[in-house]
């Protein structure tokens, strides 16, 4: 499936602070997530060869889509603050990361809704471990990593261990939800899933 190839490949082997930024934009390129974009297109969309959310699911496959869509949520913030701290601009850092912390009540809403599939909830802790994850990196590692370079810290080797201790575990979130989803769709007999059954081979 490409979207899951593309997936698993999310910040590959560089978890540098411009590695992060790059894939996350062409992730954002690829996929339009339940938050953004202007044309309201759900499900998949074979021409693209991408999935937008809907909010509900056919399958296993869709299900899984519709959970890393909203993990997707991560790329439009990241790109955001990358985007602040880019102009030095920490005051909107700031609104950023307050921002993400408040949004997460609603992405935790949304994954309730769409619960466990079949009973499997596998998939649905390791997005709430993201959840988690993200709620307790801007409550404290981004909260540091701002006042750090709004007390004129940045470059010092401080500040750099604390963006790489930042972007370390923003890939390991993903990582382990990238490892969830293929445990997943393993136990429901997914492989490389074709969505258009069209295709002839």
């Amino acid at each position: 499936m490409d979207l899951f190839k593309k997936l698993q490949g999310l910040f590959g082997g560089d978890n540098s602070a411009e590695a992060i930024e790059k894939q996350m934009q062409k992730m954002q390129e690829q996929m339009q997530a339940a938050f953004g974009g202007e044309e309201q297109k759900r499900g998949w969309q074979p021409d693209e060869g991408c999935y937008y959310a809907k909010g509900e699911y056919d399958n296993a496959v869709e299900y899984n889509n519709e959970l890393i869509c909203l993990s997707n949520y991560g790329l439009d913030q990241m790109a955001k603050m990358n985007d602040a701290m880019d102009a030095k601009d920490y005051n909107r850092a700031e609104w950023v990361r307050l921002e993400w912390i408040e949004d997460l009540k609603g992405l935790r809403e949304q994954a309730a809704a769409l619960g466990a599939y079949d009973g499997d909830d596998r998939m649905l802790k390791a997005l709430y471990k993201v959840f988690d994850g993200w709620e307790a990196l801007m409550k404290d590692g981004y909260k540091t990593l701002i006042k750090m370079r709004l007390d004129g810290l940045r470059g010092t080797p401080e500040e750099q261990a604390q963006l790489k201790k930042n972007n370390t575990i923003l890939v390991r979130l993903i990582d382990n939800l990238n490892d969830a989803s293929e445990e997943f769709l393993d136990a429901h007999g997914v492989g490389d899933y074709d969505y258009d059954d069209d295709d002839e081979d």
